[in-house]
């Protein structure tokens, strides 16, 4: 673990109403993957990337007539930075595990429209299916700045329902070209 790492302490205020704003602030700061540490204040990680994308928030936020605060936090107490660090793993376990479970479901469908002599389904539906799972895994790595073991977990998984899916799409070429007299 990095002892010398920076943050950014990011806190704001804006109006209850309309909670538009409210909800667009709390999406960005949410696809970032900060940690509230109170109502409205949260901590993050300092790279390039969330720098910029922290002055649009609070460029937004002044515009809606807001309020915003940008601080950089060079130390925190060793207990303080690893109990950071052990919330910020757990908010990404508790992601990977939600997409482990939904790769998971993926498969088991994909088993069970193999088993079925049903045509194995609706294979763009599943396509797509695929494509959501791997663009979630790529937002949560995104924000995954400790590398939580989960990910390479995740990955694997993802590979196995992309090659079950590829097989079955091959067994229903197969048959289709059988039906068709290729």
């Amino acid at each position: 673990m990095e002892d010398n790492r920076t943050w950014y302490l990011f806190s704001y205020k804006v109006s209850a109403e309309p909670s538009t704003l409210r909800v667009r602030i709390w999406r960005n700061l949410k696809a970032l993957g900060v940690l509230y540490i109170q109502q409205s204040v949260c901590l993050v990680p300092k790279t390039p990337d969330i720098e910029k994308k922290l002055t649009k928030l609070r460029t937004l936020i002044d515009e809606h007539r807001g309020a915003s605060f940008i601080a950089e936090v060079e130390k925190f107490s060793h207990y303080s930075q690893q109990e950071l660090i052990q919330l910020f793993t757990a908010q990404r376990a508790a992601e990977y595990e939600e997409l482990l479970e939904s790769c998971t479901r993926f498969l088991k469908r994909m088993n069970d429209e193999s088993q079925n002599d049903s045509r194995f389904g609706d294979i763009e539906e599943n396509e797509m299916e695929l494509l959501r799972l791997k663009r979630w895994h790529r937002k949560i790595m995104k924000r995954d700045y400790f590398k939580n073991e989960l990910s390479f977990h995740s990955k694997e998984c993802l590979k196995r329902c992309e090659e079950k899916l590829y097989s079955i799409s091959d067994a229903v070429d197969q048959l289709e070209g059988v039906f068709h007299g290729e």
